[in-house]
Formats: C-alpha cells, structure tokens, sequence
C-alpha cells in the first residue's frame, strides 16, 4: 500500500545532501511525497520536481509552526520523518498519535534532543552521538530509519538529476579544478586578498583551468572581496550565460553562482577544494574528488575528541582528503600543494 509521506528537512544545503539516499528510498513507497525545505536550501529543489516542496524558516517562527501543524492536521499523512533537529518536531507526535513518526535524535553531553519522555511518542528513531564516535554516519543512520524489507535506492532512480544548459556549458573549460572562497573561513583564520592570491595562484599552476567562487554571505566584508574578484579575474556568469574576459590567465570568477549551477560546476570539476560543507557532500554524491579545508582550533584533548566526534556524524565513509590549517599561509600552502 502506498503511504502520504511528510519530510521535514529544513536544514544547510550540505545536510540535505545527507538526505537524499533516504528521500528517494522513501519515495518508491509513497503515493504522495511532500518535502519542507528552508531558504538555505530551497535552491536545490530541482532535484525533487517529483514531490511537493515547501518553504519554511530555517530558525521557525511562530507562523511556520502553525503552518506545519495544520498541514498535518488537513493531509492525512500515514508517515513523517523528522530528519531536522527542530525540538518543535518532537512535540507533534503528542498531538497525532495515529500517525507514525520517524526521527532522528541526538544524545550529547549536556541533553538528549528530544529526551527520553518525548522518544516514547515516536514509532522509531535512530541516534547521532555527540558524545562518543559514531559507528555510523548521519547519512548512514538515517537509511536505518527505513522498513527492513525495503530496499535502499543506491541510485537515487526518484530524484531529478539536471545537467549543464548547453549554452551555460560552452562557457566553462573540459578541465578544471574549482575553489570555493568562504569569507568566514578567511576572516577566522585571519587571512585576505594576498593569502588567497596564494591559493589561487597555487592551483593555477597545477590546473589548466580554475573556476572559483564566492559564497552567499551579505555584509561588508563580503561586498569587499566580491568587488575586488570582479575587478582583478574574468568573470562567467550561468545565470545570464556572459563571459568577460579581462586577461589571459587561467582563473575565472563565477559571479553569483547558484545552487543549480554550483551542483553541475562540482559535477564537472576534475578537484574541488573548499571548506568542510556543501561542496563536500555534493563532490560525494556525484563521486567527484574533493580536498575540505578544516580551521578547529584545537587547543586541548577535549577540542581533539569533539573534532574527531563531529568527522565520524558528518564525513565518515566519504574519504576524502583533507587538512587542518591556521593562520600561517605558508604551512597552509604546503599542506594544499600536496594535497591536489
């Protein structure tokens, strides 16, 4: 019998990529599939043309709450999953005990989220540790929340999977690596212009092509480094299909990059280098080669043991390479110049 599934996901864009296994697998036994997704993560919704989307907060607010009760109350839903953390969630199932409740909980030091009287409401949950390493990745527990006698859809057969705008693809080389520039991994790590002239220059001399980007980040800082990226590279824009050209070398800024594009630049890149993120869940799914910039401070044992605990939820089983970097650009760009 096919079910009306609810999934709540309103999450970062890196989280729903966790989620897409479980999504699609859902969806080979669903009648009806509706998916709420946050403004972070919406622009990837052309993956599931086949369901419902909704919008909602990321942090939600007292409207989006009564959204989501009386969506539930009206659409008879057999099944909802709780695949983000929102303790409102947990709060649900006291009020629909006819429907089952699927959820992903989280042990920690300090609390349980959801406690143990709020676990009872739910028909199964599953279990990320925040303290202690997990024997399974977040993306790997949550296929536990599925039936025994489903099968896992290991090729994502549900979901919408797009390619390039042939016009849009014109514009970019047949080989590239591509670098995602994040303005808060710079400033944490006290760097600027001329720590990233050093990366970029880097990998300019070991690609015949760099494509990079800035990320979504609206204040000063970031109109800065964007207007200093549009005045010193050449510029390709995917969304209006332009390329200007400004000098001969081989570096390309991607200006107002967007989901959709972002999904295709990694699925086309021969590396991506980035901070842990999107772009590392994305690389994964697309089984592409992904180098992740990590800057913990590690100042103790415990800091050592927290890292180790957050790489087994988030980025166990991706094997990827990576390193941790500080402040000192030049130990940095040993580290990166063996690494890609």
């Amino acid at each position: 019998m096919k079910k009306n599934i609810l999934i709540l996901k309103n999450d970062r864009a890196g989280d729903l990529f966790t989620s897409l296994k479980l999504i699609s697998t859902l969806a080979n036994n669903s009648s009806k599939l509706t998916i709420y997704l946050s403004e972070l993560n919406i622009g990837f919704k052309f993956l599931f043309k086949n369901f419902l989307t909704k919008e909602i907060n990321f942090n939600l607010n007292f409207i989006d709450k009564l959204k989501i009760f009386f969506d539930i109350l009206l659409n008879n839903y057999d099944e909802v999953y709780i695949i983000t953390p929102k303790s409102f969630y947990f709060y649900l199932p006291i009020f629909f005990k006819k429907i089952k409740f699927y959820a992903i909980v989280y042990d920690s030091k300090k609390r349980f989220r959801p406690n143990n009287f709020f676990r009872k409401f739910l028909f199964k949950f599953k279990i990320v540790y925040r303290n202690k390493i997990n024997r399974l990745s977040y993306r790997d527990v949550q296929l536990k929340l599925i039936d025994n006698n489903v099968a896992v859809d290991e090729n994502y057969i549900n979901l919408t999977i797009p390619d390039f705008n042939p016009e849009s693809k014109k514009l970019i080389a047949n080989e590239y690596v591509f670098f995602q520039f994040r303005q808060r991994f710079f400033d944490d790590l006290n760097w600027g212009i001329e720590e990233f002239k050093k990366i970029i220059n880097l990998l300019s001399s070991r690609y015949k092509n760099v494509l990079f980007s800035s990320d979504i980040e609206k204040n000063e800082r970031a109109f800065f480094y964007n207007n200093f990226f549009e005045k010193s590279f050449s510029i390709i824009n995917l969304i209006s299909n332009t390329k200007s050209l400004i000098n001969d070398k081989n570096i390309f800024y991607l200006k107002d990059l967007d989901s959709q594009n972002l999904f295709f630049i990694i699925k086309h890149s021969k590396l991506s280098v980035s901070k842990d993120g999107v772009v590392s869940h994305i690389s994964y799914f697309h089984n592409k080669k992904c180098y992740n910039l990590f800057n913990f401070k590690i100042n103790n044992l415990s800091d050592y043991k927290h890292e180790k605990i957050s790489y087994s939820e988030w980025y166990k089983g991706m094997n990827f390479n990576f390193s941790f970097l500080n402040s000192n650009i030049d130990k940095a760009i040993k580290k990166i110049s063996k690494n890609i």
